[in-house]
């Protein structure tokens, strides 16, 4: 009986210890659910064509599903508001762009960056430096020589005025100490048209959109507004390599509800890492026109800031009021 009473009196005293074990346990394993991953634009758009294979990552890692969610409308406005005011639990997460940041400017209704927890950023988008095949210009020193002493004589083609390639002509004149004549077209694929017809000497619109052209040798690229040189074209210079402290164009992350547990956002964060180390994924984005980029959260706030900053600078310092395209 007392050999009955004690060992009675054992399990009792380890439940605790089994519980709590069973509790660290339950705690380790996250994700063990569905996660969904929001996209606030369309199917077959930029952020789709890149999240959907890091979607697909993580599903192998974690090997839980990452269902994909498109929620577009209001240039992206739609779906960021709904990341924010999803529950933060860690089993939905969204992507981010320079739009969330600049939709202040062009939207009554607009997401707030700080109202996210940032995880990481996994492209850029760079803008260009971009001329004719047959342009005199064959570096950009010779460019900046010739619009110096010619101020408004260079023609750029932008996507329309206060769009996106217009910012960037802007930035790009502002930082460059130049002065161009900014030509507007009804978007990218008309005003690179009208540079492939001779009709503007460069434009500043963004790799994917140009790429094609440059490597059937109809446009030369010049330099490349990003923080380093760009895969598939390693022999051009960016412009802080030139001398131009300008880092310009779009970039995509993923971010999360404020407040999710940073445990939860540190595994996610590390998945996507290694990801973006993974040799295929790699190679379909650059291929698509991309160029992988990973930065850890705290890298990613900097991108942020300095894009505000950016923005900032356009809007009260250069005057420009912006549109969406």
């Amino acid at each position: 009986m007392k050999k009955l009473v004690l060992v009675a009196l054992v399990l009792v005293l380890a439940l605790p210890v089994f519980a709590s074990g069973a509790q660290e346990s339950a705690a380790e394993a996250y994700p063990s659910r569905n996660v969904r991953v929001i996209i606030p634009w369309t199917v077959g758009g930029m952020t789709d064509v890149l999240t959907r294979p890091v979607a697909s990552y993580l599903e192998k890692h974690f090997g839980v599903p990452f269902v994909v969610e498109n929620k577009p409308g209001g240039s992206g406005v739609v779906g960021s508001l709904e990341i924010e005011n999803s529950k933060n639990d860690g089993y939905v997460i969204g992507t981010t762009s320079m739009s969330t940041v600049s939709a202040k400017y062009v939207s009554p209704v607009y997401p707030d960056i700080h109202n996210v927890e940032l995880i990481s950023q996994v492209i850029t988008i760079p803008a260009t430096v971009t001329v004719n095949a047959d342009s005199k210009f064959k570096t950009l020193d010779d460019l900046l020589a010739y619009a110096k002493a010619n101020p408004g004589k260079v023609t750029n083609a932008n996507s329309g005025a206060g769009a996106s390639a217009h910012i960037y002509g802007v930035y790009f004149e502002s930082m460059a100490g130049i002065k161009v004549n900014h030509i507007p077209y009804a978007g990218y694929v008309e005003a690179v048209t009208a540079l492939l017809g001779g009709h503007v000497d460069m434009t500043n619109i963004p790799l994917p959109d140009v790429s094609a052209h440059i490597d059937s040798g109809d446009l030369r690229l010049l330099a490349i507004a990003s923080a380093e040189r760009h895969p598939s074209y390693p022999d051009v210079p960016t412009l802080r390599e030139l001398g131009i402290e300008a880092v310009m164009g779009n970039y995509s992350g993923f971010v999360a509800p404020k407040g999710t547990d940073p445990e939860k956002v540190r595994a996610i964060d590390e998945a996507i890492g290694l990801a973006m180390q993974d040799p295929a994924l790699r190679k379909f984005l650059i291929d698509a026109g991309y160029q992988p980029v990973y930065l850890n959260r705290t890298q990613f706030a900097e991108v942020i800031t300095d894009a505000e900053k950016q923005l900032d600078f356009l809007v009260n310092d250069l005057g420009i009021s912006f549109v969406d395209d």
